[in-house]
């Protein structure tokens, strides 16, 4: 494993952070052709090398390498469960490298490794199947709160909720992170928008980070038939409702995302870069984001509608949106290189500006 460097920063907001979700890895099929796969078809598809990862695992890596967990700066504690295979094993030992504290993490006979298949079209798009009887799935709420009564914790933490283990489990992690008052962030699939809702996960989350299709069947509307400003403005009333003070990002793919705070709505353009795999852009710019709220910096900015190269970054939304441009550089969904420095390297191969206090978290280019 490469030295990473994390962002410098000196009066953060959160000094630790609790999640679950799904631990696992699959592979990928290089489909012929960008029509989309209809049932009863069979499609010739080339197997990459690339490695995908399932979310828990992606969105801690980039936030213990960011806030500098190998060094002690952040303790991270993933909590969830894997096979008692080599799978398994070995995700453990990627997560333990970049500094996390798997003591959360408990290895299974009872069911294998979380595993999936990701497809994707010529044009970069695509999607998943993961098992649903994996080990991640055997997660419960008993689970949770027992090793939450091991973790006596000072300061100021964040608790992260997302999908690939039960419902139930995530939203355990949430009630003991509003009891302890720490920040709440939680995405959630489209199959599960209607059991988030009824088990309280809004009035539970500070944070909800979804894409056009997960806040499409939120809100009950068709993602296919339906603008996606339309689509947010519909999830933020709904947020609004249960939670006022609730942040929210929505992802649109390739034409950027979308954040609301209070009042302000404002859309994040996309950095663009050639593509390697888009696989993982959204939990980069999850994990991007919390890492900037970690930092101090402020959720969005007052500029709306701004242009990378016209307004200097100052945010934590574009923190994450430009993690997430770093990382569709890279075949695999985590980007093993990615940290402060190639950050800033790769803002400025790309003409993007800091503000000052953005720029003051980044190390020099040499």
């Amino acid at each position: 494993m490469i030295n990473l460097t994390p962002l410098a920063y000196t009066h953060p907001l959160y000094d630790h952070i609790v999640g679950t979700g799904g631990i696992g890895s699959g592979l990928f099929f290089l489909l012929e052709g960008n029509q989309t796969l209809t049932r009863n078809e069979s499609r010739l598809g080339r197997q990459l090398t690339c490695r995908d990862y399932c979310k828990q695992h992606t969105i801690l890596h980039y936030v213990s390498v960011l806030m500098g967990a190998a060094s002690g700066a952040f303790e991270v504690y993933p909590i969830g469960k894997v096979g008692d295979d080599d799978r398994g094993w070995g995700l453990l030992a990627e997560m333990d490298s970049v500094g996390m504290i798997t003591r959360g993490v408990t290895a299974t006979n009872d069911a294998a490794t979380l595993f999936s298949v990701c497809f994707q079209y010529p044009d970069s798009t695509g999607g998943n199947i993961t098992t649903s009887n994996g080990a991640s799935c055997l997660l419960t709420a008993g689970d949770i709160a027992n090793f939450l009564k091991t973790l006596k914790l000072p300061g100021k933490g964040m608790a992260l909720a997302v999908p690939e283990v039960p419902l139930e489990a995530r939203i355990a992690l949430l009630m003991e992170g509003r009891k302890r008052g720490w920040f709440n962030a939680a995405s959630l699939s489209a199959n599960e928008a209607t059991g988030f809702v009824a088990l309280g996960g809004l009035e539970l989350s500070d944070l909800l980070s979804m894409n056009k299709d997960e806040a499409a069947a939120m809100t009950g509307v068709d993602a296919e038939a339906t603008d996606t400003v339309d689509i947010v403005q519909y999830c933020r009333e709904m947020l609004v409702q249960h939670n006022p003070a609730a942040l929210l990002i929505v992802t649109d793919g390739p034409r950027g995302s979308w954040a609301c705070s209070g009042g302000k709505r404002a859309f994040v353009p996309p950095l663009a870069v050639v593509p390697s795999s888009t696989a993982g852009a959204g939990d980069a710019l999850f994990a991007g984001t919390l890492a900037g709220l970690a930092c101090g910096l402020p959720f969005i900015k007052d500029a709306r509608d701004s242009r990378f190269s016209e307004t200097p970054l100052d945010s934590a939304v574009e923190l994450g949106t430009l993690l997430a441009s770093l990382t569709i550089t890279s075949p695999d969904t985590i980007h093993w290189g990615a940290d402060a420095l190639t950050l800033r390297e790769h803002a400025a191969t790309h003409g993007v500006r800091f503000s000052e206090r953005f720029s003051a978290m980044f190390p020099s280019q040499s």
